[in-house]
């Protein structure tokens, strides 16, 4: 890789975009907080989902978990129903496992080194944490900021690739002016006039030093790269009520797809298996339930990291208890208790989806 360089002194670069960023700063819940633990909730949040997405979620997780002290306290399954329907169960997983570990150790660290020691904690994390709740001059490089930093230096060449360079290049800007309002600046600045798709180069604050603009590079930096097709997965699911109308369900294993999660009971058909014999198998060797398996209902479709994601629920009959031979536990719950467990998007869409069976099943 070529060696890239600033196009401008970092105290001009920096200064023009606290100019354009104490003008055009996007309200955010979280903006003016120097709270770690809120800023480090939202950043978390925020990875891999819109905002638009999280704002809701965000008030609601904070409602329920004030302090670090409060989410230590509580029990994962507890912290993933308030997460639920944010996707990614991993980073409600971290988020837990590290509110315990920095109550352990009696206060949140207050350095690069000591945020990157806990769960969940990557360069970017460490990075808008450390520079927003405590000043650190670190640049916050996640995709965003890959493109807003890329196109400034001229730099062509893959995010992978591309992270450690632009961190480097662009710590001095860090350096030259507040952290925590440049790192926010970059973070609007990618959001907004800085798209992958139409960048609005004519009202960017870094539009005179731009190469990208300067060049005409703007669509070819960073470089496409190539997605991996998703893999197809069909399952089936059991729409199974007990005498009171209750749904069952089923909560999964603490590891795979979905880990930890609630569900309606089913799985994956095997390839070229019809969906109604492996929802049979499925209720056999997951619940131990000799099951009927009656009209469709609902179905849904969802995208997920590496995989393309279909569900279609049934309409179910079996006599005798589920036993939780491959799920952690399984209970009857009513609409108004199901929206309170912790269930995965997919399933919420599947719930919403559901029309009433011809004749309703009974266990």
């Amino acid at each position: 890789m070529s060696r890239a360089t600033l196009p401008a002194p970092a105290a001009t670069l920096a200064e023009a975009l606290l100019a354009w960023y104490r003008r055009a700063a996007r309200s955010l819940p979280w903006r003016g907080s120097r709270d770690p633990y809120a800023i480090w909730v939202s950043e978390v949040m925020l990875q891999q989902t819109q905002v638009a997405t999280v704002l809701g979620y965000y008030e609601r997780f904070l409602r329920e978990f004030p302090t670090v002290e409060a989410l230590a306290k509580a029990e994962l399954p507890a912290v993933l129903a308030r997460w639920s329907g944010l996707g990614y169960y991993g980073r409600a997983r971290s988020l837990h496992a590290a509110a315990r570990e920095i109550v352990r150790r009696g206060a949140f660290p207050r350095t690069l080194e000591g945020l990157r020691e806990l769960p969940g904690f990557g360069p970017y994390t460490a990075a808008a944490v450390g520079s927003i709740a405590f000043g650190l001059p670190e640049p916050a490089i996640d995709g965003n900021a890959v493109r807003v930093y890329g196109r400034l230096v001229g730099l062509r060449a893959p995010r992978g690739e591309a992270e450690k360079t632009l961190r480097e290049l662009a710590r001095p800007i860090l350096e030259a002016g507040p952290a925590s309002e440049l790192n926010q600046a970059v973070m609007d600045l990618g959001a907004g006039l800085c798209s992958a798709q139409a960048p609005a180069c004519l009202v960017c604050p870094w539009r005179r030093p731009c190469r990208a603009r300067r060049l005409g590079l703007q669509a070819e930096i960073p470089p496409r790269v190539e997605r991996r097709p998703r893999r197809a997965l069909s399952w089936a699911a059991a729409v199974l009520r007990d005498r009171e109308g209750r749904l069952l369900f089923a909560r999964r294993p603490e590891k795979g797809l979905f880990a930890g999660l609630w569900e309606l009971p089913g799985g994956e058909a095997r390839a070229r298996e019809p969906l109604p014999a492996a929802l049979e198998r499925l209720l056999a060797s997951e619940l131990g339930l000799r099951a009927r398996i009656g009209e469709e209902l609902g179905a849904v479709s969802q995208e997920l990291t590496h995989r393309s994601l279909r569900i279609v629920a049934f309409a179910a009959q079996a006599r005798g208890r589920p036993k939780a031979q491959g799920y952690l536990e399984t209970r009857f719950a009513a609409e108004g208790e199901a929206r309170e467990l912790a269930l995965s998007s997919a399933t919420r869409k599947l719930l919403a989806s559901l029309r009433p069976a011809a004749a309703s099943p009974r266990r």
